[in-house]
């Protein structure tokens, strides 16, 4: 061996082993990064209770916001806007055309015993029809809720129909069936008490608009329990279904004159005109990636539209996660971190005039493909963060209900697809930072013969569910929620605070957990599915 030689073979033993050495200390160095990367995050690098009352104060001063609407679109510009300020984050967006439907002006006149009477009204019905300028004059009819409106008692009328809120027995959600666990440490939730909402009677107002155009009643006016001032343009329902028929919501007090002059023989009649228009605007979803270690991602979804500053701030939450994640290194992110800020949460006919779904549908059929080439892990869907309850009380006058707080936090329900290790983690940070008032839930409504067993989260959650991906929807569902008239005052900022660590806590435990045990009994129900288990009904 020439001295050329042997000099070359130990350049090149020794090249080999600073390789190797280098990547024993890069190694060691990753574990080492790893091993520093934070679980619990420091409250340091999120915003505190004043700055996000500082956040929601700008999503509060843009009052109701359809899907489409002006106010919608400075909201996503505002997502956008922070978004794009923050190093590391890849951004993409969903777009979807929709016919937006916009109000101009609705009246109410009641002609009763010679006397014209003006009814201020709470709002129109969304997407509810036009009338000209001199509106439509009718004969006022109440119809009661417990009779359907057909022809023999609308035609050619203008129907009063009463419009509570849904009910439910709060029992329900203690049902092995239906719950998984509750953290109620101080007892304030009364199993043998009733829980109220608008959406629990939602489904009930959809009929009667369905059923009023289809007798041809010349408008429909639903009348609410509460006072006026706590309903202006109340929300609901958000199909974006154009119903046929013209109407609009009143409050306790002006359906009261109504009701007494029908009740008292005077054979009234109304005369309603609403003025809307109906322009083709684009929306869009925007997607925030943050790449990991593995393309597998982490997703965390809310939505962009709604009705007040609770309806919907899991956006706010979310650019604070974004900023938080992208400042992390790279170590710290086992997982790719996608953020979607969703849009049609209020046009739920978005893809099919005919299928109830929404831009969270859009974007879980995709995800729904995804998932079987190995690049999605799990979803974390986050709504009304921070909302306080309310309960209806009766009003001195004796006329209807009002909304008062009763000093608690609303309670928040978490649905959770079947998996032990999930389950274990979501009730970790619930018991961690305290979220009193929490029930984890199999799902929102009773188990059938489909895959999945549960077909609703009872929110943004539902969607990713019924598309077997594993899933955590969290939503909480105060009497305010379809009620623009509520604002700051509807949120209690320490409490979200302590949603936003704990949600964020959850997230970095998702990166290090194994995928067999976040998917849970999931792989199974797809293997079910595609051997051709009955799918959970499309709602129509």
């Amino acid at each position: 061996m020439s001295f050329g030689d042997w000099q070359l073979r130990c350049v090149s033993r020794s090249a080999v082993a600073a390789a190797a050495l280098m990547i024993c200390v890069l190694a060691a160095a990753s574990r080492a990064q790893t091993a520093a990367c934070p679980t619990a995050p420091d409250p340091a690098t999120l915003p505190d209770a004043a700055a996000l009352e500082k956040m929601n104060k700008f999503v509060a001063g843009l009052g109701v916001r359809p899907t489409g609407s002006q106010a919608q679109v400075r909201y996503i510009n505002w997502i956008r806007g922070q978004l794009k300020k923050i190093p590391g984050v890849t951004l993409s967006e969903l777009q979807f055309p929709i016919d937006r439907w916009e109000a101009k002006q609705t009246k109410l006149q009641m002609v009763s015993g010679g006397h014209v009477v003006q009814l201020p009204v709470a709002g129109p019905i969304p997407y509810c029809a036009a009338t000209d300028k001199k509106g439509v004059t009718a004969p006022l009819v109440l119809v009661p809720g417990d009779q359907a409106i057909g022809t023999d008692n609308a035609s050619g009328r203008i129907v009063v129909r009463p419009a509570p809120a849904g009910s439910l027995a709060l029992s329900v959600f203690q049902l092995p069936i239906i719950s998984w666990e509750m953290y109620d440490p101080n007892n304030t939730i009364d199993p043998l008490g009733t829980f109220y909402g608008d959406f629990i009677a939602y489904n009930d107002r959809v009929a009667d608009l369905r059923n009023a155009a289809a007798a041809g009643a010349a408008g429909i006016l639903f009348v609410k329990e509460l006072p006026r001032r706590q309903l202006v343009n109340h929300y609901e329902p958000y199909e974006g279904t154009q119903w046929g028929v013209p109407g609009a919501f009143l409050g306790a007090d002006e359906g009261k004159r109504i009701t007494d002059a029908i009740a008292a023989g005077a054979q009234p009649s109304g005369r309603i005109s609403v003025g809307t228009r109906v322009k083709r605007v684009i929306t869009s979803s925007i997607l925030a990636t943050i790449p990991g270690q593995s393309a597998q991602r982490i997703v965390i979804d809310s939505h962009t539209d709604g009705t007040n500053a609770a309806e919907d701030n899991g956006p706010v939450a979310m650019v604070a996660m974004v900023r938080y994640f992208a400042a992390l290194p790279l170590a710290c992110r086992p997982r790719t971190i996608q953020f979607a800020f969703s849009t049609a949460h209020f046009y739920q006919r978005v893809a099919d005039p005919a299928v109830r779904d929404g831009g969270a549908e859009q974007f879980a059929q995709q995800l729904d493909r995804d998932y079987d080439q190995g690049t999605v892990s799990v979803v974390l869907a986050l709504e009304h963060l921070g909302a306080i309850d309310y309960e209806q009380a009766a009003r001195a006058d004796g006329v209807g209900q009002t909304l008062v707080s009763n000093g608690l936090r609303a309670i928040q329900f978490i649905g959770v697809t079947p998996s032990p290790a999930l389950i274990a983690a979501v009730g970790g940070v619930v018991h961690s930072y305290d979220m009193q008032r929490t029930i984890l839930l199999q799902g929102s409504d009773a188990p059938g013969d489909t895959v999945p067993k549960h077909c609703s989260f009872g929110g943004e959650g539902t969607p990713y569910e019924r598309h077997l991906l594993p899933t955590i929807g969290v939503i909480t569902a105060p009497q305010t929620l379809y009620d623009p008239a509520f604002g700051l005052e509807g949120i209690d900022f320490g409490v979200m605070h302590d949603e936003l660590l704990g949600f964020t806590e959850l997230i970095n435990r998702f990166g290090t957990m194994d995928q067999n045990d976040i998917a849970g009994d999931i792989p199974s129900e797809r293997l079910q599915r595609a051997a051709g288990a009955a799918p959970c009904p499309e709602a129509n």
